[in-house]
């Protein structure tokens, strides 16, 4: 039996939206890639809940800055390695970011600064160092 299923290229790829993973599959097992999925029920991460939390403030019914569609918009602006290589949080803070930038509530300048605090704080705090 002839298999004809063709795996994509890579301008193929690059004309699809990351979300975009109809087809996909082929392509990532062609190249080894693992795409077993857990069925483990994973505690969420203390920035997962964050996250949720975050998301709830900001598209408070009414007076919120984004709403789902603004979500999706800029939840599906990833390219197709950040979109397979970070998590669903991940995603979710990414595209939070973005649409803060994108709404004026601080800047990219602004955000980038307060980035690198907390990931010196956070170096900090892992080798025992405090403030």
């Amino acid at each position: 039996m002839k298999d004809n299923r063709k795996v994509m290229n890579a301008s193929q790829l690059d004309d699809r939206m990351a979300h975009d993973l109809g087809g996909f599959l082929d392509h990532l097992l062609y190249h080894g890639i693992d795409v077993s999925i857990s069925q483990t029920e994973l505690p969420k991460r203390p920035y997962e809940e964050r996250a949720d939390a975050i998301l709830l403030l900001l598209s408070a019914a009414g007076k919120g800055l984004l709403n789902i569609h603004a979500m999706r918009r800029a939840s599906e602006q990833f390219n197709h390695e950040d979109y397979l290589q970070l998590s669903y949080y991940d995603r979710w803070l990414r595209a939070m970011v973005a649409l803060c930038i994108e709404e004026r509530v601080f800047s990219k300048e602004e955000w980038l600064i307060k980035r690198k605090q907390v990931e010196r704080r956070s170096e900090a705090i892992r080798h025992g160092e405090s403030d």
